[in-house]
């Protein structure tokens, strides 16, 4: 699967030796909100072979 553009990430790689609190993710993604950033997220399924761990999946467009 292809991420679209409105999916894309940028800015800085979080440090993995002191990662940011809540999602890994939300330093860079433009969906991140306040549960992103105190929670981390739990994988659901959303398709027969298609698991995420995101607060928001349905806001995130991504091409499968």
């Amino acid at each position: 699967s292809e991420l679209s553009e409105d999916a894309s990430l940028s800015g800085e790689l979080p440090s993995p030796l002191d990662p940011p609190s809540g999602c890994r993710f939300h330093t860079r993604c433009a969906h991140a909100t306040e549960v992103c950033r105190a929670e981390i997220p739990e994988f659901t399924k959303h398709g027969p072979d298609h698991w995420v761990a995101c607060h928001h999946p349905q806001s995130v467009p991504v091409s499968l």
